[in-house]
């Protein structure tokens, strides 16, 4: 499995406004406590805002690298879980650096910062999962595709189907067969293409864009999947009206939905 490549072009163009939350928080802190002088204390707080802030920003806009990277969602979410946590911890004992070798207004002594380490922590922890989870930054990319996603009921049956997707591979497009694919699965406003050769990459279509346009072969069987029926081995009834679909391919069967029942029924030639 090919993953997305880690990307820090994205989180560049939000350095300014962490510059300016890393000045702002040093203002207050020198309103609030004058035992550093304002320059003092906006260096103090523009190296937290960096080491934490812009951490968090890039990790939020790769969440595709890391959902490629781990195949297990828990794994994944343990893994930033920590690092969301460290972040803290590391930029709090930055802070004490500063203070003590830089300033002289302290005695340096390593992770002595005490409750300081777990409310940062905690801090990053929350904006790190606010970012990573709930998509707060997005990109002027996706931003446009949602406007197109809304412009798409309005497209005619003349529309051609296409004969191939683009897929990222490191700074490169590459361009997939449609036959070579065996399902689309959603990811935000974009989707994952599995291919025959059992590689899972990421594509700039939506699965509103590729419904419309992927010929007969394409069913969609899940508000998350959308299913090449020419490598389907096996469908199995599950619970509650939903299925179990199986590839021909060395690929993990997916699961149906309630709702995609009829679509099932012709797969397998119910009347």
């Amino acid at each position: 499995m090919t993953a997305t490549p880690f990307q820090l072009k994205k989180a560049n163009r939000f350095i300014p406004h962490i510059l300016l939350v890393g000045i702002g928080i040093g203002t207050a802190n020198y309103i609030m406590n004058g035992s550093l002088n304002w320059i003092q204390w906006c260096i103090q707080s523009l190296s937290t805002s960096l080491i934490i802030g812009y951490t968090l920003v890039a990790i939020g806009l790769n969440k595709s690298w890391f959902t490629t990277l781990f195949t297990s969602k828990v794994k994944m979410y343990i893994v930033v879980t920590i690092i969301f946590f460290l972040l803290g911890i590391l930029a709090t004992e930055i802070e004490h650096l500063i203070r003590s070798l830089i300033f002289k207004s302290q005695q340096f002594r390593p992770f002595s910062s005490g409750k300081m380490y777990c409310f940062n922590g905690i801090i990053s922890l929350l904006l790190g999962f606010s970012f990573f989870q709930n998509q707060v930054l997005k990109n002027k990319t996706t931003k446009s595709t949602l406007v197109e996603d809304k412009k798409e009921p309005t497209i005619t049956e003349h529309t051609s189907n296409i004969t191939s997707v683009p897929v990222k591979q490191g700074e490169n497009i590459l361009l997939i067969p449609i036959d070579s694919i065996v399902y689309f699965e959603a990811f935000d406003n974009y989707s994952f293409v599995y291919n025959d050769k059992g590689e899972k990459k990421l594509c700039d279509y939506s699965l509103l864009f590729l419904e419309k346009r992927l010929d007969k072969n394409f069913s969609r069987v899940h508000r998350k999947y959308i299913v090449n029926k020419t490598y389907i081995k096996k469908i199995t009834p599950h619970l509650n009206g939903r299925y179990i679909i199986a590839f021909t391919i060395n690929l993990e069967a997916i699961t149906s939905s309630k709702s995609y029942i009829d679509t099932i029924r012709k797969l397998i030639k119910i009347e």
